[in-house]
């Protein structure tokens, strides 16, 4: 059933300008495994598989998710490193009108039971045990909060106490199947990091999916000779999946994951496997360029060099093109809310550069004050649109969608903008409380709420600092109970206890006799941003 972002006009609309299919997407992918079976289609350090093998694989999983007994729309989630078995888990799961939940494996039970038990997930896979931690002992402590969980698989590797193993049901001789369905229900989703508290579920259908990346084929001139390499994580479902895994299936083209990101790795990858399209979050592209195993390599057959999750320095952009000898593309947007803008790579260099790309001729753009009126050409407003890459809003979370969506299907992004003379969009800063480390979101208000149960703080604001990596790094700013002392190190510790993502750690800890208030008590990061700033 539609959401309420989305309208039967919206779908007519988008049906007459030719911009959506009347078809799901595995469709697109078993024409070319058809027309080009033996072609490379996916690939990771562990395996490589043909189109042919992609799509046998795909109907092997599909066959044995609906033997489970699985209704039209259950949630099967994959944890995983980069992995082909995102792609193949992605392609079932549409073959087999399910949804698919990727999760990253850098999560931990905070976040892990979050989102089991929000989407009602009947399956989950896992990663093996490693030395670095149990993730089938965390599914097991978990399992007693989640009803709706039935069965428990391995990712890789052997079964290890699971129920079943990925590798065992993805090769089974199986019948085929493929269910005709509506590409307007939504059956994939991408997880935020989170920015406003724990992670939500943003939907996206196969014709969100399908413009998003048709954009993408036309922006890169993407071919069937294209090999693309995905250096981001890929299992969120957002920037290191669509990019560098669903846009060259759709195409025909070859994609490549490194499975774990490792800066001489990414640059062996790059080159060994004479990449013509790549994908990295900023903080990557910049670790690539700092290092001095760079020098000597040949990147002569790339040619587009997408970055996307956050910002990247300008002078960053600039030297990636000259050092790669690519150019490079830059898309803008939201898993929550689509993507209104993307950069060409015949676009001007300093277009390329400093813009986020013209917005899309089938999206709507606008920029807005606090009243929520259009601002004056020329000025800086908060960036809302409404388009076709996205109109489902959050996985059973209504009331985040209500947040996010207006009842025309206006998404408010919390981004302030300005467009140009020639109508290039520039972000300019953001208008809602978040920290961008790396590309991935980080929520004040969630690491507020854990911290304020430390027995030895009293106040607690956490604000993002500048970075010239990694653009943000997170401080804690604490205010301590009398005759309490505390230290980084304890912080972080107590915050892994309640098994908080290690990337939302804080790397900075700043104690102040009190914390800077406005007239109304409330307490004002502008004036603590302020004060950190001249400690340094």
């Amino acid at each position: 059933m539609a959401l309420r972002p989305l309208t039967p006009d919206m779908i007519e609309a988008n049906y007459a300008k030719g911009i959506w299919q009347d078809r799901p997407l595995y469709a697109v992918i078993d024409d070319f495994a058809r027309l080009r079976p033996d072609a490379p289609a996916v690939a990771d350090q562990h395996e490589r598989l043909t189109y042919a093998e992609l799509v046998r694989r795909s109907h092997s999983v599909a066959t044995w998710l609906l033997e489970q007994g699985l209704e039209p729309g259950a949630c099967v989630a994959l944890q995983t490193p980069n992995s082909v078995a995102l792609a193949i888990t992605h392609l079932a799961c549409n073959r087999a009108d399910l949804m698919f939940l990727p999760l990253s494996n850098a999560w931990r039970g905070a976040e892990v039971i979050h989102l089991l038990k929000t989407s009602r997930a009947q399956i989950v896979m896992v990663p093996p045990t490693t030395p670095e931690f149990d993730y089938l002992q965390m599914i097991e402590k978990l399992r007693p909060q989640l009803p709706h969980l039935n069965i428990v698989g391995t990712s890789r590797g052997g079964r290890d106490g699971s129920d079943f193993a990925f590798e065992e049901i993805s090769v089974a001789q199986t019948s085929q199947v493929s269910i005709e369905r509506d590409p307007n229900v939504p059956r994939f989703i991408m997880v935020t990091s989170g920015t406003t508290a724990l992670p939500k579920m943003s939907q996206w259908t196969d014709n969100n999916l399908w413009n998003f990346m048709q954009r993408f084929i036309r922006g890169c001139k993407v071919t069937e000779d294209d090999v693309a390499v995905g250096l981001a994580p890929a299992n969120t479902g957002a920037t290191g999946y669509v990019f560098p895994v669903l846009g060259p299936l759709l195409a025909g083209a070859s994609s490549v994951l490194l499975e774990h990101w490792d800066v001489e790795k990414a640059l062996d990858l790059l080159e060994s496997e004479k990449a013509t399209l790549a994908t990295a979050i900023p903080t990557q592209v910049v670790k690539l360029l700092q290092d001095p195993r760079i020098g000597g390599r040949d990147f002569t057959p790339l040619r587009a060099f997408t970055n996307a999750g956050a910002a990247m320095p300008p002078e960053a952009a600039q030297m990636m093109e000259e050092v790669f000898g690519c150019v490079g593309h830059v898309c803008y947007g939201t898993t929550d809310g689509g993507v209104p803008t993307m950069t060409a790579i015949t676009d001007p260099p300093e277009k390329r550069q400093r813009t986020v790309g013209k917005p899309d001729v089938d999206s709507d753009v606008r920029l807005v004050d606090a009243l929520g009126e259009d601002v004056v050409p020329g000025q800086s407003g908060e960036v809302i649109w409404r388009g076709p890459t996205k109109s489902f809003g959050y996985f059973n979370e209504p009331h985040h969608t209500e947040a996010a969506f207006d009842d025309d299907g206006w998404y408010s992004s919390g981004d302030l903008g300005r467009i140009d003379a020639e109508g290039y969009l520039s972000i300019v800063g953001r208008a809602k409380d978040l920290i961008i480390r790396g590309g991935q979101n980080i929520s004040p208000q969630e690491l507020e709420l854990h911290l304020y149960k430390h027995p030895a703080i009293a106040e607690v604001s956490v604000i993002g600092i500048p970075d010239p990596v990694y653009g943000e790094r997170t401080c804690a700013c604490v205010v301590l109970k009398p005759g309490q002392q505390l230290t980084l190190q304890e912080v972080t510790d107590f915050l892994l206890s309640l098994e908080v993502a290690k990337f939302k750690l804080p790397e900075r800890l700043e104690i102040f006799d009190d914390l800077p208030k406005s007239a109304g008590g409330k307490i004002t990061k502008v004036e603590i941003r302020a004060a950190v700033a001249a400690r340094n």
